[in-house]
C-alpha cells in the first residue's frame, strides 16, 4: 500500500484523535489534554509532526509514522521556534568553547 500524506495524518488522526496534541512545547499553558483549542473559524487545520519536535527537517521527517502526533499550526510553529532557538544556543556555545583557547592572552605574540 502506497502511503501519502493523507494516509499518515488520517492514521496519526485515527490513533491521537483530531485535537492538537501539543502539551506545552510550544511554550503555551495547556490542560491535561494537550491544547485541544477551539477555533474561531471552526476546528484548526492539523498536520503530523514527532512530539516533541526536532530542530531540523530532516530529523522531523525522518520520525516514524507511528511516532507522529496531530499538531496545529500555531502549536507547530512555536515548538519548533523554541527547539531551534535551543539548538541554535548550544551550538554557539560549544562554539565559543572551542575558541577560548584561540585568543588567550600571550598566545599570538610570538606569531607577529
Amino acid at each position: 500500500m502506497e502511503h501519502t500524506a493523507s494516509n499518515v495524518l488520517q492514521a496519526v488522526l485515527d490513533r491521537h484523535g483530531a485535537y492538537c496534541a501539543c502539551r506545552g512545547a510550544c511554550g503555551k499553558t495547556h490542560g491535561r489534554n494537550g491544547c485541544r483549542r477551539p477555533d474561531q473559524f471552526g476546528r484548526p487545520r492539523l498536520s503530523a509532526g514527532p512530539y516533541p519536535p526536532h530542530p531540523t527537517d530532516r530529523q522531523n521527517i525522518a520520525v516514524p509514522a507511528a511516532d507522529l502526533v496531530p499538531w496545529c499550526g500555531p502549536c507547530w510553529r512555536r515548538a519548533l521556534d523554541t527547539v531551534r532557538e535551543q539548538a541554535a544556543a548550544e551550538r554557539r556555545e560549544r562554539l565559543e568553547a572551542l575558541q577560548e583557547g584561540l585568543f588567550a592572552d600571550g598566545e599570538l605574540e610570538g606569531a607577529a
